[in-house]
This record gives structure tokens, C-alpha cells and sequence, in this order.
């Protein structure tokens, strides 16, 4: 009985270890990370979403109710708000990018689970001031294509809002002003950027001489990426629904609607949210809250970011040794 007691409770101890390691790299109640211009920056929300036009005016015939659901993505729109935020979806990491079978939203590709500056709608690693639910015709041919007629019980076409990292061209002098969302999925996996230091890694083989030079943290690399046809995505979305579901495109990312590097900054859902762009490293400031030189902050994200990892590893060893005691403790009783 005592055995099974320490043993749960380094299993607890261990789950606690695993939630700091991750937890760093949630977003916010007002804030969370972005990319500007290859650097990672922070996003000062000022006020929730709005969906603008109605749903009612571009989709008549929609499952969704707009009073509901009335935010949309994947349709050309109209909206003339300030200027546009890019959204990177990680479509590569399959259904997980809706929060199914995701760690807390986030998704998880090869069994890994993979951060981005918010998680899935109506996860806990979701951004606060963004829908929780958008309606989608590419959501609806998922659906059709997994042969489900509904997302968690949702009408047909109305999913979370997929997990996804941010983008701007243009920090506007740091001042708050509406955005107009523009959805981008990336297929290719090799040019997601890590969300702390905006840097790439392969994951999947490649053709190509650079497979990450397209890293999505400026708009030149996603117009290039646009472009850029890579066996990666092929590689890395071999039975993957939302590929399908999307034509199965072979350039590393798919923008529904704008098909052109000219149609980039066109925007594709009725999405606005109010925000500050601010030049600051998001993760660098949830690590520490003193101002350091350029070298002591590189240190101090090295270190804040493994922290997690030293505790995982300190516990599993006192478990072991937890576990070695008890055996040895019965051994000589007998």
C-alpha cells in the first residue's frame, strides 16, 4: 500500500514538473507572442474580436447560425480594418490543430507536441480575445471527408478556431488599432518557426537545397512559401484530412482565396482583433522581469526554457530511487 501511495505520488510531482515546463509557452489573459520581420515579438490585445461583415451577407445559405457562430474563415472578404495579421495554422499536424487529441491545444506532430502563440478555440492554451468558433467551407469538407456531419456536436462547418502562431508586417508604432486576420495553412512542416527564438529546424526530408529557408517569420518568406514546391509537404501530410480536404496542395502553405503573391494581404476571414504590437520577446519577458544585456537574456531564456526538462528529470530519478528503496526494504524484511 505504501508503495502504490509514493508511486501516485511521484506520478502527481511528475504532471506538475510537465505543466511548468509547458506553461511558459501559453499565451497571456491580454497578451501573447507574434513574429515581426524575422524577430519575435508580443501582441498587447486591447479589446476582444469582432466578425465583420456578417456571415448572413457573404453565405445566405451557411449551417451556421450568426448569432452563434458569426465569425467565418477560408471566404474572401471585404474588410478594410487597419492592417493585416497573418495567422500560421500548422495544417501538418492534422485534426490536432482543432485541439483533437492535442496537448491542451496545442498540436502535436509525430507524437510531439508542438507550440504555437495560441492554441485551439476553447482550449485552455487558447488566446483569450479570439473566437472560440469560426465557420469554414474548407471546416465543412473535413467533415465531409472523415465522414462526421458535425464537430463536437457543432452545425456542419463550424470547428475551433485552429491553433496558430502570428505574423505582422507592420507594427504600426507600437499603437493599438484593429486587424484584419488573414488564415495561412503552412503544409510544411520545415518552415514553422519555434515560437520563442523565430528559428526553423527540418523534421521531414526534403528536395530542395534550403529546407528551411522559407521560415515563416516575415511576409517575404510567406510570399515565397506560396510559391516554393517542396516534397516535404508531401512527405509530412501523407494521410492528413485537412491536406485533403484542401486539394492536397503542394506549395509549402495554402492561403484559401488569395492565390497570388499580389493577394497575400487580402483578407480571408471577417476577423478583426484590437492589439499593440510591441517589440519585446513575449517568452523572454514570461522567464524573467529584470532588464539584462543582450548575452544575459540569451542565457536566461536558455536556462527558463529548460528548467521544465532539469525537473522532469530530477523526479524521474527520485522515483527511481523511490521505487529501488522500497524493493530493497521489502527484500530485507523477509
Amino acid at each position: 500500500m505504501k508503495a502504490i501511495t509514493l508511486i501516485l505520488a511521484f506520478a502527481i510531482l511528475l504532471h506538475l514538473a510537465l505543466a511548468a515546463s509547458s506553461i511558459q509557452y501559453y499565451p497571456a489573459a491580454n497578451e501573447a507572442g507574434a513574429f515581426y520581420n524575422g524577430s519575435v515579438i508580443t501582441y498587447n490585445y486591447t479589446g476582444s474580436y469582432s466578425c465583420y461583415p456578417p456571415l448572413s451577407s457573404t453565405i445566405p445559405n451557411a449551417t451556421a447560425n450568426e448569432t452563434d457562430y458569426p465569425c467565418y474563415a477560408g471566404i474572401a472578404s471585404n474588410s478594410s480594418q487597419a492592417l493585416p495579421d497573418w495567422i500560421l495554422v500548422p495544417a501538418y499536424a492534422g485534426m490536432s490543430i482543432f485541439g483533437v487529441n492535442s496537448t491542451n491545444g496545442m498540436p502535436i506532430f509525430r507524437n510531439s507536441t508542438f507550440y504555437v502563440n495560441c492554441g485551439a478555440g476553447n482550449s485552455s492554451s487558447m488566446c483569450q480575445p479570439d473566437p472560440k468558433f469560426v465557420y469554414s467551407p474548407d471546416f465543412a469538407k473535413i467533415e465531409n471527408l472523415i465522414g462526421e456531419s458535425s464537430f463536437d456536436g457543432l452545425p456542419n462547418g463550424v470547428m475551433t478556431l485552429p491553433a496558430h502562431s502570428h505574423l505582422i508586417n507592420n507594427t504600426f508604432h507600437n499603437d493599438p488599432i484593429p486587424w484584419y486576420v488573414i488564415i495561412v495553412y503552412v503544409f510544411d512542416p520545415n518552415i514553422m518557426p519555434n515560437v520563442t527564438n523565430g528559428k526553423c529546424t527540418q523534421v521531414v526530408p526534403s528536395n530542395i537545397s534550403n529546407p528551411t529557408g522559407n521560415c515563416l517569420t516575415s511576409l517575404s518568406a510567406i510570399k515565397r512559401a506560396m510559391r516554393t514546391k517542396d516534397n516535404a509537404t508531401t512527405n509530412a501530410n501523407i494521410g492528413n484530412p485537412v491536406w485533403d480536404a484542401m486539394g492536397k496542395p503542394t506549395a509549402e502553405v495554402y492561403i484559401p482565396n488569395d492565390t497570388s503573391q499580389s493577394e497575400v494581404g487580402n483578407p480571408n476571414t471577417n476577423i478583426v482583433v484590437p492589439f499593440a504590437a510591441k517589440n519585446n520577446n513575449f517568452y523572454f519577458s514570461r522567464l524573467s522581469n529584470s532588464t539584462v544585456t543582450t548575452t544575459q537574456q540569451q542565457k536566461a531564456k536558455t536556462i527558463g526554457l529548460n528548467v521544465g526538462a532539469i525537473a522532469v528529470a530530477v523526479i524521474i530519478i527520485l522515483a527511481i530511487f523511490g521505487l529501488f528503496y522500497l524493493l530493497l526494504s521489502k527484500r530485507n524484511s523477509k
